[in-house]
């Protein structure tokens, strides 16, 4: 059964003058009772706050804290048993003791359920699987190893370029003691430069492209086509460029 205590000023001797009880034939007591034994928790606090604005009775925050403790909601049922004894200072003894002791039956109350609360799970995110890594690393060395294709491509095309440019000009001026054309001979020269240049970025490239795709295919723990199947291989590549060619030094260990 829920117990409501609206304890009279009548009964506190050194009640302030301001503290005064609801009129006799105030029905919101009953209501804020029927509410909160009925379930309905916010109504009935309402209820009894209402009650408390108006008169400054600790009994009704004590009736809020009983709300809240029939209703299951322990944590606010505290909050009001610690703000009744808070300002219920000339409360009577009695009702002091039952707040502290309903303070005590819900603390001990929370603390079990904490206890047999299970223990948090903490689920670390899966990483990427080895056979995707694998795959990752085969796709990786299929596309380096067609941008070294391209890079390379570029460079032989370029080279082509520069020994088409330096032919034009050895026909050009085969016969000629005297250059007669010194612009067209400048711009020739100039695209010649040009030519050579971007053919050693392409070889460059190309080198490092194809280094990148053989590393990462090794690394992806594929075997060499001519090993044995349980048997890896073991690269290191310094690629080498200079003004008088392009190339690289690669050690295999298998």
């Amino acid at each position: 059964m829920t117990t409501f205590v609206f304890v009279g000023l009548a009964l506190c001797g050194s009640a302030s003058a301001t503290d005064l009880p609801p009129p006799v034939d105030d029905k919101r007591p009953d209501e804020a009772l029927a509410a909160c034994a009925s379930g309905n928790v916010d109504r009935g606090i309402a209820i009894l706050g209402e009650l408390y604005a108006e008169t400054r009775n600790p009994s009704y925050v004590f009736n809020q804290g009983r709300c809240y403790q029939k209703n299951g909601q322990l944590e606010p049922a505290r909050h009001r048993f610690a703000e009744y004894l808070r300002i219920g200072t000339n409360e009577p003894p009695e009702d002091i003791q039952r707040a502290q002791g309903f303070i005590k039956e819900i603390d001990d109350t929370l603390a079990r359920q904490r206890a047999s609360q299970p223990a948090p799970v903490i689920v670390a995110p899966a990483g990427p699987s080895p056979e995707g890594h694998a795959n990752t690393l085969r796709t990786t060395s299929i596309v380096l190893a067609a941008v070294g294709a391209v890079a390379v491509g570029v460079g032989v095309y370029m080279s082509l370029q520069v020994k088409a440019t330096n032919d034009r000009i050895n026909q050009e001026f085969a016969d000629k003691q005297w250059v007669t054309d010194g612009v067209w001979l400048q711009q020739q020269l100039s695209d010649g430069a040009r030519y050579e240049t971007l053919q050693w970025v392409g070889y460059g490239v190309g080198i490092a492209a194809f280094a990148g795709a053989v590393t990462t295919f090794l690394l992806s723990g594929s075997a060499l086509p001519w090993a044995g199947s349980s048997e890896r291989a073991a690269l290191d590549v310094t690629p080498a460029v200079s003004p008088d060619g392009v190339g690289g030094v690669v050690r295999l260990r298998f």
